[in-house]
């Protein structure tokens, strides 16, 4: 398995970066927002699920433990909304799209810190770019007052079309690399006979090439 991705990774490189731009355009041509929305939505609700149950069976502190729940089920609620508005209204959100994530951002971040702040969370590298990404992105968002679910999808198709060329350029390279090695691996043409003294035989002239003028 591991050596058929080694041969074939350039395919499924292709594959994505195909799917990228096909997203690119059909969120720019297509109803973007409708399914944009939604999709943060999703991935919202996802995340907070996701870190309910791990989270409560492994904090200790009932005050940090409380401000997390709250946290969870305020994002959990904006993302319910982020799909419900969407889909049962022919408006959309607008401008409050951007309050509503804005504000999500700046409160993951800020419960994030506090538990650290508190001693009852142990940061890495990892969680704290990300947070900190989260607090500088949602306080942008938010102060803004004009995010709208549009700017957003401009956001996308510009990290679809900078994902789908990278994936272009590591598909040619690794096409390039294996059709090298298929060619290392073809049979190599056999030289021609040559007699002992190690001169090629030549072809036995024609019929025409005896005639002397």
């Amino acid at each position: 398995m591991k050596n058929f991705f080694t041969l074939y990774g350039w395919a499924l490189r292709l594959i994505s970066a195909a799917l990228l731009f096909g997203l690119a355009l059909f969120l720019y041509f297509g109803p973007g927002e409708a399914i944009v929305v939604p999709f943060i939505g999703f991935v919202i609700i996802l995340y907070s699920v996701i870190r309910l149950v791990p989270f409560i069976k492994t904090q200790q502190s009932d005050i940090i433990k409380t401000i997390n729940i709250i946290e969870i089920t305020l994002s959990v609620l904006v993302g319910v909304l982020f799909i419900l508005i969407t889909l049962l209204t022919t408006d959309g959100l607008g401008v409050f799209f951007g309050y509503m994530l804005g504000g999500t951002l700046i409160l993951r971040g800020s419960v994030h810190f506090y538990g650290i702040s508190e001693g009852s969370e142990k940061g890495d590298l990892v969680t704290f770019f990300f947070h900190i990404a989260a607090l500088i992105i949602g306080t942008y968002i938010a102060m803004t007052g004009d995010f709208t679910p549009a700017t957003l999808i401009f956001t996308i198709l510009g990290l679809s079309v900078v994902a789908g060329g990278y994936l272009s350029f590591e598909s040619y390279r690794g096409y390039k690399i294996y059709r090298e090695r298929k060619q290392l691996e073809s049979p190599q043409p056999q030289p021609r006979p040559t007699k002992d003294i190690g001169i090629p035989i030549e072809d036995e002239p024609k019929e025409e090439e005896r005639v002397v003028s």
